[in-house]
């Protein structure tokens, strides 16, 4: 069983980001014949409090603050790929994503100062981003969101398979784009290709 978690950093339901996220994991569940788990949640619907930067973690496995992100850590160990979507607000991600991401301090204090994985470090998961823009198109328009994801999959112990770009949906919104609900879904077909060999 393929398991998939993905995640939607957009408040805005059945918009651009939210709708890339369903034509991949569309594309995921493609082969009838590989059987898949698809769990998928809006960063914006659950409670995450941002991290306090208290150090608990620290000196003690876990976060804690009691919310809806410790449900999560066990979904990062559990997923075999891992999706994360977001605007692009302000050259980043949307704040509701970031405090998720920014709560998986726990999860590297876990590894580097206790020596206690809240995730399995020898597992295999494969990661992809897709994050969209209201402006038109210009080099280096979505850089600033790489170094944060890069970070993000690294802390679970994900590859960072790869990114899924889409700008000027002010103009061109996505529900109206088929050539590239398209794509991103010839992109999760490949994606659980790939997930299935690992």
């Amino acid at each position: 069983m393929l398991k998939v978690l993905a995640i939607v950093g957009s408040p805005r339901k059945g918009k651009n980001n939210d709708t890339l996220v369903d034509y991949m994991l569309k594309g995921i569940a493609y082969d009838k014949k590989r059987p898949v788990s698809i769990e998928k949640f809006y960063a914006d619907k659950m409670h995450v409090a941002s991290c306090k930067a208290c150090e608990g973690c620290g000196r003690k496995k876990g976060c804690v603050l009691k919310d809806d992100m410790n449900s999560l850590y066990q979904k990062f160990d559990e997923a075999d790929i891992v999706i994360i979507s977001s605007p692009l607000y302000f050259n980043s991600v949307s704040s509701q994503l970031k405090a998720i991401i920014d709560r998986n301090q726990a999860i590297w204090s876990s590894k580097y100062i206790l020596n206690d994985s809240l995730i399995n470090k020898d597992k295999r998961r494969l990661g992809y981003f897709i994050c969209t823009a209201g402006m038109p198109d210009e080099p280096n328009l979505f850089d600033a969101t790489l170094p944060i994801m890069e970070l993000f999959f690294k802390s679970i112990n994900t590859i960072h398979e790869g990114n899924f770009f889409v700008p000027n949906v002010d103009q061109q919104p996505i529900m109206e784009d088929e050539a590239m609900l398209q794509k991103v879904h010839a992109l999760g077909v490949e994606l659980a290709k790939k997930a299935a060999t690992l």
